[in-house]
């Protein structure tokens, strides 16, 4: 081996040293799932009209949430006939055209569209979420290619009963990772 290229490889090891978890996801090429955390709502607006004919059909409102790179996406989980009649953007009759998705009709399960939102603009992506009741597992699959984020998740959710007055609170909460604890 070559001593000129020590100083730089003992340089990067004391960087992977020092790195958080997440940080050596992004040091080492992404080799591991990024960490995620989804909060959903209860939807308050299910039921209600918006229009002649047109009832909001989400039982739940959520925010999907990467931490490296930073992002977040919004999601409404409804039933599997009202998603695919939602899916209207290019990007989503795509998805339903060139990769066979069909939409799983089962009554326990609740799906949902993809749309990135930063500053106040709800962007489609290729993606999509299910939610199994009956199991509690929440299915994600992103793929983001101006961020670079390409995964799919599975994720066990869990109830939120530590409600801060006050404070919105989700109903549901799952995660790959442990959330801080805001004060």
């Amino acid at each position: 081996m070559n001593s000129s290229h020590l100083p730089q490889l003992a340089q990067q090891q004391q960087l992977l040293v020092r790195a958080t978890p997440a940080t050596h996801s992004k040091i080492k090429g992404d080799l591991k799932m990024k960490n995620i955390a989804v909060r959903l709502w209860n939807n308050e607006m299910f039921g209600k009209t918006y229009g002649k004919g047109l009832r909001k059909s989400a039982l739940y409102n959520g925010t999907i949430e990467i931490t490296i790179p930073h992002v977040k996406y919004l999601i409404d989980l409804e039933t599997s006939d009202a998603w695919v009649h939602h899916a209207k953007h290019p990007s989503h009759l795509k998805m339903l055209r060139e990769k066979n998705i069909t939409p799983i009709r089962e009554p326990d399960t609740l799906m949902s569209w993809i749309v990135r939102y930063e500053h106040g603009v709800k962007t489609p992506v290729d993606g999509l979420c299910h939610f199994d009741l009956a199991s509690t597992k929440l299915f994600i699959q992103i793929k983001d290619l101006e961020y670079r984020i390409d995964d799919t998740w599975e994720l066990p959710v869990k109830e939120c009963l530590n409600r801060t007055p006050g404070k919105p609170t989700p109903s549901l909460i799952a995660t790959n990772y442990e959330l801080k604890l805001v004060a």
